[in-house]
């Protein structure tokens, strides 16, 4: 027993012209007229040759769309190429403003200018065989950074200024601890021209001695 026929309409017809036929020639046995089969070939007919014009027409379609799309991407390629010789030309006319106003486009954005320098982290701090102690740390800031390194040792009330840590390598030896200096903090902040960043926390570095006489050091945040 032949399956139903298809609800959808595409389905229907691909069914329905593998059935026609058969219908035709056996109308009467199957309870059919001639006058519906061939009614109903016609309809079959004319549905296929509207679907073949629409299959066409989505084809056509998808072409022009392509095209389309391809001819934008180059007209505002061309286009893009003619805004930036404007603006180029713009950046060297005695009145800019005038230049966009007359082209009618949106005069360039000033670039935006670079935040302070971002407070330095992770420092630590390692003795040297000649009583020195080398700061390092990680830091972040734009080009004309510098990092401002400040100490304070124990029994004094506030930061000095030492001197400024190697950029390249965010690192700072201290030459200057004298013996017998209980403790060194030290405090690094970056800074650039008026801008100043906010100043690390501050490493607490212990010096003692041992049992040998030599000195040792112990870190603190």
């Amino acid at each position: 027993m032949g399956a139903n026929m298809p609800s959808n309409d595409n389905a229907a017809l691909v069914w329905l012209e593998g059935h026609i036929d058969q219908w035709v020639v056996s109308a009467a046995t199957i309870g059919l007229t001639d006058g519906q089969t061939s009614d109903l070939a016609a309809k079959i007919t004319d549905t296929r040759t509207a679907f073949t014009s629409v299959e066409q027409i989505r084809s056509d379609s998808k072409a022009q769309t392509v095209a389309y799309h391809s001819k934008a991407v180059g007209m505002r390629d061309t286009a893009s190429d003619m805004i930036a010789d404007i603006k180029s030309f713009a950046n060297t006319a005695s009145d800019p403003n005038a230049v966009y106003t007359t082209a009618g486009i949106t005069p360039a954005d000033p670039p935006s200018p670079a935040p302070p320098p971002e407070q330095p982290v992770a420092l630590t701090a390692s003795l040297g065989g000649d009583g020195s102690v080398t700061i390092s740390f990680a830091g972040r800031g734009a080009v004309g950074t510098v990092w401002e390194i400040s100490r304070k040792l124990a029994g004094e009330t506030s930061f000095k200024h030492l001197g400024h840590a190697d950029v390249a390598t965010k690192s700072f030896t201290d030459t200057t601890v004298t013996a017998g200096v209980a403790t060194a903090m030290y405090q690094i902040r970056g800074i650039r021209g008026s801008l100043t960043g906010p100043a690390s926390f501050p490493l607490t570095v212990q010096f003692g001695n041992n049992d040998g006489g030599v000195a040792e050091m112990g870190m603190a945040a």
